[in-house]
């Protein structure tokens, strides 16, 4: 089992002039000790517009400070957007090779569409051919790594012959990754030879046909770079404290906020109105998302959705996942309105008591 961090860098309201870089400064402090206790990878979103849910616009930038603090830890795009609106495949390719130079070769190449019309619109990108233009995307960007003469040209996008450069230092290039949440996205991960990002909690067994989609996919894939990257990551939130009860006190409350704004977001899928999201809007008919109210953060600890105790219960709701088949584990820590030292002592205590029974 691996372990890694997600960060959305959350920064709950009311903001003062320095709230902004507070929390990117404390998300690179938590990061730092992370690699010190033993995690083994960080991965950071790209999201625009979100207000206190997320305000990591520009993850490459962050990327990079991470890259040069630390020397281990593998440094994820969680993920890069590929529709073109957000940004153009040849910028992608030139930045996170850049990343993977700067970082010494331990640049994770996470890629996704996005998934609200909120933050879709300023850039003129459409729902109904995201998902095409995140699959031509994710096919050119190996070439450009490892092409020294690069060419496209489709009815989506037509690119001249150029060296797009520089190369990467991992050869022949960095994993790729797709991140997803539908059933269908586990299956087109596999067929492509991505590694999947599934970036939302959930009870580990409910992983179970999703994870087996993914093996039986994976095993008759067809990479869209020059290898196959067999991996299966699943996301949940974690504070542990020194007892189940420490952990609730410090970490309940930033869990808390962090479910019902994941929530409110899953209605905005589920509202879009697309057929590319119809899955969202048949989950928030089923009652997901729908109320906001019914969150019960004890009740989702107690069933292992959220892993969130003392070392011993961390433990267990890390077990149960391997079980599932996974193979790394992405905790977000810095939710809500938790504070920096209550993370800070949270990941030590983690690192201290509970990875090492998995290495």
């Amino acid at each position: 089992m691996k372990f890694g961090l997600l960060y959305e860098i959350e920064v709950v309201q009311p903001w003062d002039e320095n709230s902004h870089r507070n929390a990117f400064m404390e998300a690179l402090d938590q990061i730092k000790l992370a690699e010190e206790v033993g995690f083994d990878y960080v991965w950071e979103v790209e999201h625009h517009f979100l207000g206190e849910f997320s305000i990591s616009s520009a993850p490459e930038v962050f990327l990079s400070a991470v890259a040069q603090h630390t020397s281990r830890i593998r440094i994820g795009h969680g993920v890069a957007l590929l529709p073109f609106g957000y940004n153009h495949p040849i910028r992608v390719a030139e930045r996170a090779a850049v990343l993977d130079i700067m970082s010494n070769g331990r640049l994770e190449f996470g890629t996704g569409r996005s998934a609200t019309q909120y933050e879709m619109e300023p850039f003129g990108v459409d729902p109904e051919t995201n998902r095409a233009e995140w699959d031509e995307a994710v096919r050119m960007i190996p070439k450009m790594w490892t092409q020294d003469e690069f060419s496209w040209d489709s009815e989506l996008i037509r690119i001249p012959p150029r060296n797009i450069l520089p190369k990467p230092v991992q050869k022949p290039h960095p994993p790729m990754w797709m991140a997803g949440t539908q059933p269908a996205s586990a299956i087109l991960a596999a067929e492509r030879g991505l590694g999947f990002l599934h970036f939302t909690f959930a009870d580990p067994e409910a992983l179970d046909e999703k994870v087996q989609a993914y093996r039986d996919g994976i095993a008759k894939a067809e990479p869209v770079g020059s290898f196959v990257n067999e991996n299966f990551a699943a996301f949940t939130l974690m504070h542990c404290g020194e007892t189940d009860d420490e952990a609730m006190r410090e970490g309940g409350g930033g869990a808390d906020w962090y479910v019902r704004a994941s929530n409110l977001l899953y209605s905005i899928w589920a509202q879009s109105g697309s057929k590319s999201y119809a899955w969202y809007a048949e989950q928030f008919a089923k009652g997901r998302g729908r109320d906001t109210e019914d969150v019960n953060i004890q009740k989702m600890a107690d069933e292992g959705i959220l892993c969130l105790g003392g070392p011993e219960k961390c433990a267990q709701v890390v077990r149960h996942y391997e079980e599932q088949g996974i193979d790394q584990i992405i905790f977000l820590v810095q939710a809500g309105g938790t504070s920096h030292d209550a993370i800070q002592r949270s990941l030590r205590l983690f690192g201290e008591r509970v990875i090492p029974q998995f290495k």
